[in-house]
């Protein structure tokens, strides 16, 4: 049954953009109806849609009063949301897009903490969804772990890494105040206004509750994902404008350029420089680029992750179309793929260095660990040309391990003990799941499939002890001899053929299964070293009435 017309005027106003979404926007309104708010207004501006949109929302107009459905002559989606928040008249406004979902309880979630706090904006959770998956884009942002109330935006620079419209509130007082539009332009029209709102906010609330349900269509349909030059230049326009919001604010300039050089803008550059753009292309987006970083601090393309870090290198570089291939093969599931990328990559940057781009980084943070996960599945002439180019590359100090390892091996051309420490990825750190006692030792055991020789190397004090492994099919075994071994505590590492770097050997049980103190060879686990293997050497305790007898004996009078 239709509800009543509100007696009140609304609290809470909708505007909802619409064009050609007649596949999903009933679903859309659907959710944001059922939203526990009763005075609320739903108004739905249709710019120029040309399937059935118009026709279902006069129908839910029809069923519902509090739908208001206003034809628009509006030219973009920009355009369309100030033209709703202009015919608002809630005391609350929040936007809604036409093909997304408004959690149950969303709306009610934010309205409460505002009337709590008196801040002028609310920001909740959100997760995106795909025909074949959901997945959280805020978890490492590490925002909406808790709820907070009327919050200083520069003490929670975090929040401003998210500055689409839909997953917060306004109170419309606040709006009007700070003179808040979109910009008429056909993609990213939200960056720079909800970067201004938070820049602009005295106080902010933070809902740990999910406010919104974001459609990822990820389709020629989605203006935001177009990569042509135009649509990039637009986008660097927009963070340019949100950098000189943010110029003037320490917390959030450096949150900013985080964003730009790890985030979106790695993104947006991404996309583009994969289509293999144009010369008229590309000087389009570098004059826009070098725009940008006159505000940007450079700095942050050398905090980013290793392989965005290196196609910034390429691209600040002008080594466009090296930057395509590295864009196209980084992430490539393919071995060969990714080591090309990252051969051609290291070609140009280890040849052209940049004050902003530390090369012995890249190296140990990137090339390293890229190397130990496909070097054993590169054909060995591409591969022996690959290490032979990146010997030459600065020597690196990595920690121990297999990156270690594998800087070891690079500095000396050497090409079987590049494949020997890409193949122990599968097996180190070796994980000890079984610890049995025998007449003269102890035998230790685990699963996991050995194809490169291995041996123990147990150390106390001075003293070194080498024991090898033995391997049969999917398993591992070492029998240690309490005779090999002096009394007390052992630490425990393995090594492998031809590597001249340990590797740490774990328990999977903790702590193992205690054994009986009769026996000599005791198995422990450092729980403060991250649960390495230790082995203790004791004095065999004499047992029967002889033993408590001589115990006796040796009492002080």
């Amino acid at each position: 049954m239709s509800p009543e017309t509100p007696a009140l005027p609304p609290t809470i106003s909708v505007v909802v953009p619409a064009r050609n979404s007649g596949l999903w926007i009933g679903e859309l309104l659907e959710s944001v109806l059922a939203q526990d708010v009763q005075q609320l207004e739903v108004l739905v501006i249709d710019n120029g849609s040309t399937d059935r949109t118009l026709d279902l929302v006069t129908e839910y107009a029809a069923r519902d009063s509090r739908v208001r459905l206003i034809r628009s002559g509006a030219e973009s989606a920009a355009a369309a949301r100030n033209e709703g928040a202009g015919e608002a008249v809630g005391e609350y406004l929040v936007f809604a897009d036409s093909d997304d979902i408004v959690p149950d309880g969303a709306y009610r979630t934010m309205l409460e903490s505002l009337v709590a706090s008196g801040a002028d904006m609310v920001i909740g959770d959100h997760l995106k969804f795909s025909p074949t998956a959901t997945w959280s884009p805020t978890g490492r942002w590490g925002a909406f772990t808790a709820p907070c109330s009327a919050v200083v935006p520069d003490d929670r620079p975090e929040l401003l890494t998210g500055r689409a419209c839909w997953n917060r509130m306004f109170r419309r007082s606040f709006w009007d105040r700070t003179g808040l539009r979109f910009p008429e332009i056909p993609s990213v029209e939200d960056i720079e206004p909800m970067t201004r709102a938070f820049v602009e906010a005295e106080h902010v609330d933070v809902v740990s509750a999910l406010v919104y349900l974001y459609r990822d269509r990820s389709d020629a349909s989605s203006i935001s994902q177009r990569p042509d030059a135009a649509s990039t230049v637009r986008y660097l326009q927009q963070e340019l404008a949100c950098a000189h919001l943010v110029s003037r604010r320490p917390a959030l300039r450096e949150q900013h350029a985080t964003i730009v050089a790890d985030a979106d803008g790695w993104a947006h550059l991404a996309r583009f420089v994969a289509t293999n753009p144009s010369s008229a292309d590309i000087k389009l987006v570098r004059s826009a680029l070098d725009a940008l970083f006159d505000v940007v601090p450079l700095a942050a393309v050398g905090q980013a992750a290793p392989s965005r870090r290196a196609l910034w290198g390429l691209m600040l570089a002008d080594r466009w179309s090296v930057a395509a291939s590295f864009a196209a093969g980084a992430g490539s599931d393919d071995a060969s793929t990714r080591l090309v990328s990252w051969h051609s990559a290291m070609a140009v940057l280890g040849a052209e260095p940049t004050k902003y781009l530390e090369l012995e980084a890249l190296i140990l943070e990137g090339l390293l660990p890229v190397l130990v996960n496909v070097a054993e599945d590169v054909p060995l002439a591409q591969l022996t040309d690959a290490v032979q180019d990146f010997a030459k590359l600065p020597a690196t100090k990595p920690v121990p391990g297999l990156a270690s390892a594998m800087a070891d091996a690079l500095a000396r051309s050497a090409v079987g003990e590049v494949l020997t420490v890409s193949r122990l990825r599968h097996v180190v750190p070796l994980v000890v799941d079984v610890a049995r006692p025998t007449e003269r030792g102890l035998q230790i055991g685990g699963r996991a499939k050995l194809e490169v020789a291995m041996t123990f190397v147990l150390r106390s004090g001075p003293d070194v002890v080498f024991v090898p492994i033995d391997v049969t099919t999917g398993s591992w075994s070492v029998t240690l001899d309490a005779a090999q071994l002096r009394n007390g505590r052992w630490t425990v590492t393995a090594q492998a053929a031809g590597v001249s770097e340990e590797f740490p050997v774990v328990t999977a049980r903790m702590p193992l299964p205690p054994i009986d103190d009769q026996f000599i060879l005791q198995p422990l686990a450092d729980r403060r070293d991250g649960w390495r293997f230790l082995v203790d050497r004791r004095v065999r305790k004499p047992r029967g009435f002889g033993a408590l007898l001589r115990r006796a004996l040796r009492r002080p009078r």
